[in-house]
């Protein structure tokens, strides 16, 4: 049920890494997200035409798409947010889901999430997956998500407090359109060995991670990120020679579990997993803008 008063209503959604199943998702298969400590919050109310005041920039197409979804009426929607655009944590999910909330708060979690990706692929003309808006909406604390992107079933998975997800900047940032991303899509869809390599391989990997979550072996979840990004590296060919020293910078860190390319590649960020009382050091050494975070519940978490 969407807002048809006067009342002022307010949102609020966390960002999302993926910590494993990257290059999967438009494939059919698993990977495992989590909602993370970054949050985008929105307050609004019916208005003669839609509008966006936002701390960020921008997001105007997104609301109007995702209030067309919910059938909302026009809204006046004012925009704060600790989810920097382009960090990797996932902005534009964090702000659907933040409105879908706020303008639908009882609407099931899963349906919420389908409504922002319909709403992503008609503002961006992009045909995004589903993994970012499930994480945001449906994330627990102290849990990663399973999704199987094929069925869209969902579990979540204990996360330990023990470490902390650190997402690192690279300072390479380039326009998907204008990079080889739709080729290795394509490529990867039409069955090219190296990259069906990769996308087996990578869908392993991310079950090798739930069962070493769910056993507590968390000394085998940082060879499983290494594997992942040598597969994105060589067999995917998504990195760059910034990225992979990046890479291995973080890998040779006290305290660093393991670390990888994480989003289409091309450059943008890595992310690192850390034992718990290292983020200090680790931040020091990298020299590049760190982002430390922990899990978080999603806009639609309900209880377990």
């Amino acid at each position: 049920m969407t807002h048809s008063t006067g009342a002022i209503w307010h949102g609020r959604a966390p960002g999302r890494v993926n910590l494993i199943g990257e290059h999967v998702d438009y494939l059919g298969g698993v990977v495992l997200p989590a909602a993370v400590d970054r949050f985008t919050d929105v307050t609004g109310q019916p208005a003669d035409k839609w509008s966006v005041r936002s701390d960020i920039g921008g997001g105007l197409d997104y609301v109007r798409c995702i209030g067309d979804e919910l059938g909302a009426s026009p809204q006046s929607i004012n925009v704060t947010s600790d989810v920097p655009p382009g960090s990797g944590l996932s902005s534009s999910a964090a702000l659907l889901v933040s409105v879908a909330a706020g303008l639908a708060s009882n609407m099931d979690g899963k349906a919420a999430a389908l409504a922002c990706q319909r709403a992503e692929q008609k503002a961006t003309g992009v045909h995004v997956g589903v993994m970012d808006q499930f994480a945001s909406a449906l994330g627990r604390r102290g849990h990663a998500l399973l999704l199987d992107c094929a069925t869209l079933d969902y579990r979540t998975v204990p996360f330990p407090h023990e470490i902390v997800i650190a997402v690192i900047d690279s300072g390479e940032h380039r326009s998907l359109a204008h990079t080889p991303y739709n080729q290795r899509r394509s490529e990867a869809e039409a069955g090219m060995p190296k990259r069906k390599r990769h996308v087996d391989s990578e869908i392993a990997r991310v079950h090798a991670f739930v069962d070493a979550l769910e056993s507590g072996r968390f000394d085998r979840l940082g060879g499983l990120l290494n594997e992942s990004h040598v597969s994105l590296r060589d067999d995917f060919e998504v990195s760059t020679p910034t990225v992979d020293g990046l890479v291995e910078k973080a890998w040779s860190q006290p305290g660093c579990l393991g670390a990888r390319i994480m989003g289409a590649g091309f450059g943008g960020s890595i992310i690192a997993l850390l034992e718990r009382g290292k983020e200090d050091t680790f931040v020091s050494a990298m020299g590049r803008p760190v982002i430390l975070c922990a899990t978080a519940d999603g806009a639609f978490a309900t209880a377990a």
